[in-house]
């Protein structure tokens, strides 16, 4: 279609501004790919426990320090049942109950380092490597472990991902990616591993490549092979009780979607700390 005489003067304006503003945006990816260069000296290092204390309420999901233990209010209050006089604090300290936060509680994380996927990729192509990344969260943080699910704000990949993640989406899993213990010489025992099982039962995380979960398809889980250090991502507890009731998290962000702007980040509504004399979890 034909373009007006003002869109045609936009375009020209933007195409003007574009040679002015590369030189800005070139400083500021090299600073940032200088930050979050796990390579680096001065790479991103995994938040202190305090940094909890500084959140929040209003706070952006992209603005919290990883990993931190969230809840999506709207699925989790889905869950109780109308006719009920149980509240959302009652199932959280209800180990009998918190079978029904299954899918509202997520573990958001930070890519640390994603060497080993990036040397297989250049070596063989993409697809080929079984290793994802490293993450900031361990295995033993999240008792009866954890897979990758789309999220609560994926961007990763366009528009097509964050779409699917929309309700009840967002805990759906990435196929195939779980989370494991660190493998690599430094033992890092802060850091977990995100890969690509074998396809059918077990995970066993060092099955050759042939017999990966990823057919690279294009499938729900293929952003995974674009993820980034510094980008973050939520997994997934696959024992709510568990997590809520033995893990080390002390902090629990009740974020919201529901009546934000499509495409915007979740916004943290209540926080809830554990407290530990009683090991329950009370408004903040």
């Amino acid at each position: 279609s034909a373009i007006g005489f003002g869109e045609s003067y936009n375009m020209t304006r933007w195409i003007l501004l574009v040679p002015l503003m590369m030189p800005v945006y070139s400083f500021a990816f090299v600073v940032m790919k200088t930050i979050v260069n796990a390579n680096s000296p001065i790479a991103i290092s995994a938040v202190p426990a305090q940094a909890s204390d500084m959140i929040i309420t209003g706070d952006l999901l992209s603005n919290l320090p990883t990993p931190s233990l969230l809840i999506e209010m709207s699925l989790a209050e889905g869950t109780i049942d109308a006719d009920s006089s149980a509240s959302l604090e009652d199932i959280l300290n209800d180990p009998n109950s918190n079978y029904l936060l299954n899918g509202s509680v997520f573990v958001h994380t930070q890519i640390m380092d994603t060497s080993v996927r990036d040397a297989i990729t250049q070596q063989q192509g993409s697809g080929k490597s079984h290793i994802i990344c490293q993450v900031d969260v361990s295995p033993e943080l999240i008792p009866g472990g954890a897979y990758l699910g789309i999220g609560l704000a994926n961007h990763l990949v366009g528009g097509y991902y964050w779409a699917r993640g929309l309700g009840i989406g967002a805990s759906l899993p990435a196929h195939g990616v779980f989370l494991t213990s660190c493998n690599d010489e430094s033992e890092n025992e802060e850091y977990g591993e995100l890969y690509w099982k074998k396809r059918g039962p077990g995970r066993n995380a060092k099955e050759n490549t042939e017999e990966s979960s990823n057919s690279n398809d294009g499938k729900r889980s293929e952003w995974a092979d674009f993820v980034m250090v510094g980008d973050t991502v939520q997994l997934v507890p696959e024992n709510t009780t568990e997590v809520l009731s033995y893990s080390r998290f002390s902090t629990l962000l009740g974020v919201r979607r529901i009546g934000r702007p499509l495409g915007a980040d979740p916004i943290v509504e209540k926080i809830w700390v554990r407290s530990k004399s009683s090991g329950k979890w009370t408004i903040k």
